[in-house]
């Protein structure tokens, strides 16, 4: 039995069309995420963004690894800095999701709960924090990298979590 791959059905009607930044969006959210906000100190006091392509990159020694735009001011501060936290949402803080989205940079702290751990702002009510020191910063197409070493945790086992899943909210009960 001869299998034909999809690539060489493509390759045999010509190039293959690419999908394009909506379809693969789409296509993307099927996958479950968890949000967090990525936090930082800045010149200008805290700064921080929404992300959700956050990971558990090694455990020995335990270390995160987070893709913020390059573009973005909580990228360029965390490298200053030396330093950011993943503040995992939970579901009660759902609003802050779109506050750190959206909002202008100036106004994503104001009335909100937090303090600092390690020199980095945390936010208060998370279903769980990892505070990290920056190990390293590579770019890789238009994002970068921050890969960072665990130097503090925070986490509250009776807090739902907040992930995506085909771009509607949902809480992960513990």
């Amino acid at each position: 039995m001869t299998v034909t791959t999809a690539a060489q059905t493509a390759t045999r009607r010509g190039a293959p069309r690419l999908p394009d930044r909506d379809e693969f969006c789409s296509a993307m959210a099927h996958l479950a995420t968890g949000v967090a906000v990525i936090t930082t100190g800045g010149p200008d006091g805290p700064t921080g963004c929404t992300a959700n392509a956050v990971l558990s990159l090694s455990t020995e020694p335990p270390s995160v690894l987070v893709s913020l735009a390059s573009a973005s001011r909580t990228a360029r501060h965390a490298g200053d800095h030396g330093g950011f936290a993943v503040n995992i949402l939970s579901w009660q803080q759902r609003d802050l999701m779109d506050r750190f989205a959206r909002l202008p940079a100036a106004e994503r702290f104001q009335d909100v709960d937090f303090g600092y751990e390690e020199g980095c702002p945390v936010l208060a009510g998370t279903a769980a924090t990892v505070v990290c020191r920056l190990d390293q910063a590579p770019t890789a197409l238009d994002h970068t990298l921050l890969i960072g070493r665990a130097l503090w945790t925070r986490q509250d086992p009776g807090a739902p979590a907040l992930v995506l899943y085909q771009r509607h909210q949902h809480a992960v009960p513990h």
